[in-house]
Order: C-alpha cells, then sequence, then structure tokens
C-alpha cells in the first residue's frame, strides 16, 4: 500500500531553485510527468522556486538534464531531515518511540469529565454517581458501555430526566436534561412572571398559589403557552401583576414508532478482538491493516491528537471485532413480540425517569403491514408537572 500524499509531505518537503533558459519547459516537463510541485513562483528572470516532497525530488535529475538547468535546495523540512540530522543519537529515536507508545496507551483513558446542561443538580454530585456507575477518571474506554453508565446514573440520580455520553478523545462529556421543577430558581418572588408550559397534554391538575389560571382541567395546553398567569384580576381594583406561583399537570402524550422486517442480516459476534495502529493526517486514516479480507469487523478507533510541521498529526489505536452476518427469518407474532419487548424497555430507560409520581400509562402497539414487515406504533401518557416560571409581563 503506497503513502499518501499528506503523509509524504509530512516526512519531507524540500523547497528547491531552479537556474537557466529553459525554466518554463523545466515546469511543464514536471507536469507532464505527474511530478508534483508547488508553491511555484518567479524569483527573478531564470530563477524559479517551488516546493516538492522528498519521495518526488529525484525525478528532477533527468528533467534537469534535459533542460540544462541547474536545481538547488534552498530549504527542507520534515521528519526525514529530523531523523536524518539525529541518526547517530539512538537515545533520541528510544525516547521518540516512548512517547508514541505512551501516547496512544494513554488516548485510550478517560483523564478529564466535564457535566453540560445542569442547573440545580450540584455538578459533583453527578460526577460521584457517575463514579459509582462505572465511569471515572483514569477509567480504559475500550469495552466501556455508555448506555449501562448512563442508565446507572439515572437510577442514582433522580432529577436526571435524560443523559448522554459523548467521548472527545481523553475527555468524556456528560450531557444531562433535568426534570421541570417548581423551586426557588423557577419561581422567584421578586420578579414578576408566568408559569409556562414545557410540554404539550391535556391538563390534570392546575391550582394556582399567586396568579391566576388561564385553562381549566381537560384543557389542552400547547407548550409554551402560559399556564398560570401573573396577574391577579379583581372586580375592586385595577389588575395587579405578581410573581406566577403554583402547579400545572399534564397527560403528555409520547409515541414509538419502529420497522420490523421479516428477514434481517444481524451481525453476530465471535468474541474475538484484534487490536492495529494508525496513523491520520489531516483527519485522513492510515491504518496499519492486517485483517483477513475474508473476515467482517466491528472497528472502534481511539485517537490522540497534536500538530507536527502544520500538520494535523493522529496516532489511532483500532479495536476490531469480528463478527459473521446470519439471516433470521421470523413470523409476525415473533416480530409484534419483539416489539412489546422494545416497547417496555423505551418506557423503563426513556420515558419513566422522566415522571415525578411514576404514573404512567401505555396503549396496545397498533400493527401496521408493510413491505417485507410490519410498522409498530407505541403511544405513551405520562402525566407531568410542566409547569415552569418565566420571567416577564
Amino acid at each position: 500500500m503506497g503513502l499518501t500524499s499528506n503523509v509524504q509531505n509530512m516526512m519531507g518537503i524540500v523547497t528547491v531553485q531552479i537556474e537557466g533558459f529553459f525554466t518554463e519547459r523545466f515546469i511543464n516537463l514536471c507536469r507532464i510527468n505527474n511530478v508534483k510541485i508547488w508553491d511555484i513562483r518567479n524569483v527573478v528572470k531564470g530563477i524559479v522556486r517551488f516546493k516538492i516532497n522528498i519521495y518526488e525530488f529525484k525525478k528532477l535529475k533527468k528533467i534537469a538534464k534535459k533542460t540544462k538547468c541547474k536545481v538547488t535546495i534552498k530549504d527542507k523540512k520534515g521528519i526525514y531531515f529530523f531523523l536524518f540530522k539525529y541518526r547517530k543519537r539512538k537515545l533520541i529515536f528510544i525516547l521518540i518511540s516512548l512517547v508514541i507508545f505512551f501516547s496512544i496507551l494513554f488516548s485510550t483513558y478517560i483523564w478529564n469529565i466535564e457535566v453540560e446542561g445542569n442547573e440545580y443538580i450540584d455538578t459533583d454530585k453527578i460526577i460521584t454517581k457517575l463514579k459509582e456507575s462505572g465511569m471515572y477518571i483514569g477509567k480504559n474506554k475500550i469495552g466501556l458501555d455508555k448506555k449501562e453508565v448512563v442508565n446507572a446514573l439515572r437510577t442514582k440520580v433522580d432529577d436526571i430526566s435524560w443523559a448522554g455520553i459523548d467521548i472527545d478523545g481523553t475527555k468524556a462529556i456528560i450531557k444531562i436534561v433535568e426534570k421541570t421543577k417548581l423551586d426557588g430558581k423557577n419561581v422567584q418572588n421578586s420578579s414578576i412572571g408566568n408559569v409556562v408550559a414545557q410540554k404539550s397534554g391535556i391538563i390534570t391538575k392546575i391550582v394556582p398559589e399567586n396568579g391566576t389560571a388561564k385553562f381549566k382541567i381537560g384543557s389542552y395546553i400547547e407548550a409554551g403557552t402560559i399556564g398560570i398567569e401573573g396577574t391577579i384580576y379583581s372586580k375592586y381594583i385595577d389588575p395587579i401583576k405578581v410573581s406566577a406561583k403554583g402547579i400545572l399537570r399534564v397527560d403528555c402524550e409520547y409515541e414509538l414508532v419502529k420497522e420490523y422486517r421479516y428477514e434481517e442480516i444481524k451481525r453476530e459476534y465471535q468474541n474475538k478482538n484484534l487490536y492495529t495502529i494508525g496513523i491520520g493526517i489531516n483527519s485522513k486514516e492510515n491504518m496499519l491493516n492486517y485483517l483477513n479480507k475474508s473476515k467482517k469487523y466491528d472497528i472502534t478507533k481511539y485517537s490522540k491528537e497534536i500538530n507536527l510541521f502544520g500538520f494535523k498529526l493522529s496516532f489511532d489505536l483500532y479495536k476490531c471485532s469480528e463478527y459473521k452476518e446470519i439471516n433470521v427469518t421470523r413470523t409476525k407474532e415473533e416480530l409484534i413480540e419483539i416489539a412489546r419487548k422494545e416497547a417496555e424497555e423505551y418506557i423503563l430507560n426513556e420515558i419513566k425517569n422522566n415522571t415525578t409520581d411514576g404514573v404512567l400509562k401505555h396503549n396496545e402497539p397498533m400493527i401496521t403491514e408493510i413491505e417485507d414487515g410490519i410498522s409498530v406504533t407505541t403511544k405513551f401518557v405520562i402525566n407531568e408537572e410542566v409547569g415552569k416560571f418565566i420571567e416577564g409581563e
């Protein structure tokens, strides 16, 4: 497998100066012979400079002989020249190899954790519970089950409505959505404002502790609509602006739609993992590939990035999990059973944690025939506290 142009340029670039009467012919011959040169500029008449990588430089000898031009090297940079300069100092090569090895090794661990999206839940509390859930500073990313960590975290911190984990290099970013909470943060007694619905649904409870209810129980309210207005009305005095406060609960409807096929190609993992390394140049991957071409692999990449000689260089570690593709044929009844189980899992992992009192209703799934399978629609209704204080008249 040949080296890419990015790898060649990173290995070494030479600034060449040519002198003679036929410099234009020299440049044209380079193009005709597919010799890649760039940054071409005329210094004075009869003198031209350009850049070329070291792998192409030897091709200039024949062209220079044809055009009777003098070739001079004015500048050179890159890994090749750096290593050549220190070729007798073996300790440097050993140190560089160790740095690369440990950079790749340490890039497979989590060294920083950031939490985003929390307003009233303490960050230290989230990080502590995260550690109990299986993610902490110094944790190896290889084999980390993010879904399992998220589920454990939401079980340990009741005020988290949704959580997700993004891995960026050696940094783990925990993104959370907090449950709607009527507390001192949402209800500011010193501020004028309204209680606004954060989700749409049928109102099951609306109790204005301060202000005026704009809807009745059983009414439908849209998200973003004022449920409790920050105004007190009276027959005897003019309306008074207040800081709205109260309870607004609605039945929120969720819908899960998923298609299932009678025939499906599934991956059957063989519990065989191979590891290989590679180098990325300006986001272009160059993996040392010794995998068996007759087999299939699910590849996960872990990277450590640095800037070197103006190039964005990454040292990559690849985890290659071998699998086989198998054809699975199911009946309609089997697909419906799978749909039911996935709906139950969706309730437990995605919806049930959003409720504040555990009230949850869901209908029987609706089955629709489609080409080569079925479409299953499951509707869920959850009773939630959706009121949030929004400052403003």
